[in-house]
This record gives structure tokens, sequence and C-alpha cells, in this order.
């Protein structure tokens, strides 16, 4: 069997789930969704290649924060050409019909020191949850980097159906790693 939703849904819920400090967005070729699963048991790693990131966060005023992130599903990385023709498919992504996945944050809130949550709304497929995030933030060369990690249940928006639903084949839990470089 080839890998083909696990990896995509980790690296989606990463994606909808990053902030960042000032308005603007993110650099480009720093910045990574990366996500794993397992499929047969053998971990299965993927990314998406292209993500928008609409950032403003202010730290002494949480309240003016705000993160929106749209995830280009036919960006998919998977390294083979027929994974990623089938995870666009309907019983996957069903890209034809839902060509983006958003995140767009309720609230931020201070975990002490340079780390938050994010609470927002992630919305895959045509279904919406609600969705706490972690995210750090760190400085690298003078540049401000949010990342984070989080494990996502791929079942929750149906990615993976029919045969793939099985999570002996392709199991629930997707960790999705994401790091974001931020403009200044």
């Amino acid at each position: 069997m080839k890998n083909y939703g696990l990896g995509i849904a980790c690296v989606l819920w990463g994606a909808l789930t990053i902030s960042s400090v000032g308005a603007g967005g993110i650099i480009p070729d720093t910045s990574s969704l990366i996500f794993v699963g397992k499929q047969m048991g053998a971990p299965v790693e993927g990314r998406f290649k292209h993500f928008d990131v609409d950032i403003t966060f202010k730290p002494t005023n949480l309240a003016q924060s705000h993160a929106k992130i749209e995830v280009d599903l036919a960006s998919i990385d998977l390294a083979s050409d027929e994974s990623e023709t089938e995870i666009k498919r309907k019983s996957w992504f069903n890209v034809a019909v839902f060509p983006k996945a958003v995140f767009e944050s309720t609230a931020f809130h201070a975990l002490g020191g340079d780390r938050y949550e994010v609470a927002g709304r992630l919305s895959i497929k045509g279904i919406t949850r609600d969705m706490t995030v972690p995210l750090q933030f760190r400085t690298v060369a003078g540049i401000r980097v949010a990342e984070g990690s989080v494990v996502i249940r791929r079942s929750d928006f149906r990615i993976g159906e029919g045969v793939w639903a099985d999570p002996e084949s392709v199991a629930e839990e997707v960790q999705v790693r994401y790091k974001m470089a931020l403009k200044p």
C-alpha cells in the first residue's frame, strides 16, 4: 500500500496552528509545515509547500492578536507522485471541492516566557473544529521564529475515508510540526 493521507493531515493541522510577532506573514524559505503519521506501522513524513499566514501578535495586548493561516492542499509533498495524486482525491482531502484548509485564531493565552497557546477554529473538507495549539517563540540569527507541534486525529475531518478509515492501515493520530520564520 502507498502512503496517502496521514502525513497530509499532520502537515495541514500544523500549518493551521501558527502565529507570529508583528503584522504580516512569514519568510517562506525558512518556514515549514511537516507532518508525520504511520501507515501499516511505518512512519510517513510529508509537508505542504504553499501556505499563507496573516498574523498580528501583540504580547502586551493579546486580545488584539490574530492569526489566519490558509493551506493550499494541492501543494502536498509526499515524495511520490502516486501518493500525492491519491491524497487529493475525495476519500482524503477532496481538493477539487475543498482546495484549502483554514485556521483562524479566536484567542491567544500566555504561558510564561515566550510560550503561548492559540485557540482557534480549523476547517478541513467543510468540517470546522475548535482547537488549541502550543506556540514557542525564539530568535535565530536575528529572525523571530514561531514553532511547535500538535497531534491531530484524521477522522475528525473525514480524512482517509472508506478502506483508509481503518486505523490498522493508517494511524488515527498524526503529528504536525510547524516552524514559521516571521517577517519583521
